[in-house]
């Protein structure tokens, strides 16, 4: 009997505890640019963290010389995530210096446990070289895609001054090499000084920049696979719905153009070939048909009427891996170009290798042909 008490006994102190608290520190170093008067803001998964719905916790308290702290209570084995914030998910703190994604902190809470937080910077002020305004919207949901997804929206300098505006669109892949040198490849196709320049110049109309990030599954979501139509799904029914909601836009499919390069320049054809009715005109970079899963040139060649009353940028370098893309770009040159119901320009570059700097240095190319002023109403 008294054996079997004891092996009862051993055995509840074995289970895990019900009922019990452990507390969570946080304690946050901010960067040197948080705005004096700002407060910092835990939001996460928890009731008292709003449930990622927005930031509603208390507070952290200031400690003196940037340091904020907040203990917050929770059941033993809870399963934490959250984000620091100023606020508002334009305020999300970001780390290491790259600006993607705003990451989350993710932890079980077994015992007491103390987390010490360093940002680097903010993202409503990371504008290490961008010209102009930036928006981030950071973990992108979709039911289509297995990855979360992170855009930027670059706005144009009237964008803030006229408030009754509304302003065309570019959606653009490869969000993290559009607008700053300090992403992770270092080297950017300098979208926000072109487009500003031309902008000022009055060379083009003024629109609005959104730029999609690529994940792990670049290669089969940029192509002609199951995964590239879903990833066109998202552009056109999930994203572009909401950036028609939370900025001016021409929604109309006249002002709503796409770019990209490589693979980007592929998955921009095929976006204008599936989606006619959303996509009137687009650019297509150093394009990698030869790495098309779907045969787009087969298709293209077999039936050109959906780009019909599109217009059409096609270009390719000489160098790297334009050398082994030329061929089949000027195969879907002379495709395009055979049909007069397409407004088409194509470009050859034979010393530009394939990389953001050559793309950025002709890039006033492909802007003037989407966006010169004598085509705004195509």
């Amino acid at each position: 009997m008294q054996h079997s008490i004891l092996y009862v006994l051993a055995w509840l102190w074995m289970l895990p505890v019900f009922g019990q608290d452990a507390s969570l520190r946080i304690r946050v170093q901010a960067p040197p640019q948080t705005p004096v008067g700002d407060s910092i803001l835990v939001i996460g998964n928890q009731a008292v963290w709003g449930f990622w719905i927005y930031p509603k916790s208390t507070a952290l308290k200031p400690l003196g010389n940037g340091l904020w702290e907040g203990v917050f209570t929770f059941p033993v084995n809870t399963e934490l995530e959250f984000k620091l914030t100023r606020g508002s998910y334009y305020k999300e703190a970001l780390y290491n210096h790259t600006g993607h994604p705003a990451v989350s902190t993710k932890l079980k809470l077994v015992k007491d446990t103390s987390v010490f937080l360093q940002p680097s910077q903010w993202n409503d002020l990371y504008q290490r070289s961008i010209t102009g305004t930036v928006r981030y919207h950071h973990q992108m949901g979709s039911v289509y895609l297995k990855q979360t997804r992170n855009v930027v929206v670059w706005l144009p300098a009237s964008y803030a001054l006229n408030t009754t505006k509304r302003y065309p669109v570019l959606y653009a892949h490869d969000g993290q090499n559009l607008f700053d040198h300090t992403n992770l490849s270092g080297k950017e196709w300098r979208m926000d000084e072109v487009a500003d320049s031309l902008m000022r110049k009055g060379a083009i109309e003024e629109f609005i920049i959104v730029g999609i990030a690529n994940t792990k599954d670049r290669w089969i979501e940029y192509n002609g696979t199951v995964e590239g139509k879903n990833y066109l799904r998202f552009l056109v029914e999930e994203l572009k719905p909401f950036i028609d909601q939370q900025y001016r836009t021409k929604a109309d499919r006249a002002n709503t153009a796409i770019i990209g390069s490589s693979m980007g320049g592929l998955i921009s054809l095929y976006a204008l070939y599936t989606y006619p009715q959303v996509f009137s005109k687009g650019a297509c970079l150093s394009s990698a048909f030869y790495f098309d899963d779907g045969d787009l040139l087969a298709q293209i060649k077999a039936n050109r009427s959906p780009l019909r009353q599109s217009a059409v940028y096609l270009d390719c370098g000489g160098k790297d891996l334009d050398y082994d893309f030329l061929p089949s770009n000027r195969e879907m040159k002379t495709l395009l170009e055979q049909d007069k119901n397409i407004r088409f320009q194509y470009e050859e570059f034979p010393d530009d290798p394939h990389n953001e700097l050559a793309w950025s240095r002709r890039l006033f190319l492909p802007y003037t042909f989407l966006f010169a002023k004598n085509y705004a109403n195509m």
